[in-house]
């Protein structure tokens, strides 16, 4: 055996030039362990079973590199593993403190009230004038959106689209019952107009916050049904003649009641579980 000789049988193959050359320490270990576990034919070793990148310590998340940064996938996806987003105006009932659910079930129990006082007092009266129907609207107005501003600033846990509509819709509540109020010594035609557009804006804003609020809220059937009686009632007001103002307190005392029972019925279910184990 002569070890210049390169072209010795007995000698291992050397590398080429620009090759590179493993350790006489690799190639014994190379022996002992068997092939490597990461070659694409090679068979997984007991020591890298169930690990294609080669990871002694496991790769639970599915990263070739591992996981430095401690980050779980998991943990805001659904099954799939898809990212979920979060709507701002999303109300999980879930997720909002037992003070926050109290104070929202005692916004609709005073609401639901004053409505139907208000709407029983126009029914009961329908030749009242037309001042003091405005000025029982104009502070049912300046109330319900004091309420709304307020619980909207002092609550924890709400959404914060759901957070910033609902001041929003405070404030033009609000301006809205000061100006009638404000105005209530109008004349007749001047003062059914004001009343109509006040009323109507008012409770079409209303509609449109009682269907945001029940977005994505399991058996939410009482609040669409708020929504759309204050959205349709709205609209009515909104477009009604002038001629019809007889009609227009009639219809407006109507709709009070039926607002009024059902912000009742949601004051009393609000975040409560039933009897099927759901959110109502």
């Amino acid at each position: 055996m002569n070890p210049g000789n390169p072209n010795d049988p007995s000698q291992p193959p050397q590398p080429g030039y620009g090759a590179y050359a493993p350790s006489q320490q690799a190639q014994q270990s190379q022996q002992q362990d068997g092939p490597q576990s990461g070659g694409p034919d090679a068979e997984q070793t007991p020591r890298y079973s169930g690990n294609p990148y080669g990871n002694p310590y496991g790769n639970p998340y599915g990263y070739p590199y591992g996981n430095p940064y401690g980050y779980d996938p998991n943990s805001h996806s659904n099954d799939s593993g898809e990212w979920e987003p979060v709507s701002p105006f999303k109300l999980v009932e879930s997720w909002l403190p037992q003070r926050a659910k109290n104070a929202i079930r005692g916004v609709y129990g005073v609401l639901g009230v004053m409505a139907i006082v208000l709407g029983i007092a126009l029914l009961i009266w329908p030749g009242v004038t037309l001042k003091i129907a405005a000025v029982a609207l104009g502070a049912y107005f300046v109330i319900s959106g004091v309420i709304r501003i307020v619980t909207a600033i002092v609550e924890l846990g709400l959404p914060g689209g759901w957070r910033v509509l609902d001041i929003l819709v405070g404030l033009l509540l609000t301006v809205g019952g000061v100006v009638m109020l404000k105005n209530a010594t109008l004349s007749g035609a001047m003062l059914a107009v004001l009343v109509t557009m006040v009323v109507g804006l008012g409770w079409m804003m209303e509609g449109v916050m009682a269907l945001v609020e029940s977005w994505h809220m399991p058996s939410s059937a009482w609040a669409v049904i708020y929504a759309l009686i204050s959205i349709v009632a709205g609209c009515i007001m909104l477009f009604s003649p002038l001629a019809s103002t007889g009609w227009l307190i009639l219809f407006g005392g109507c709709a009070l009641v039926a607002l009024g029972i059902v912000a009742i019925v949601r004051a009393f279910t609000f975040g409560k579980v039933g009897k099927s184990g759901k959110k109502r």
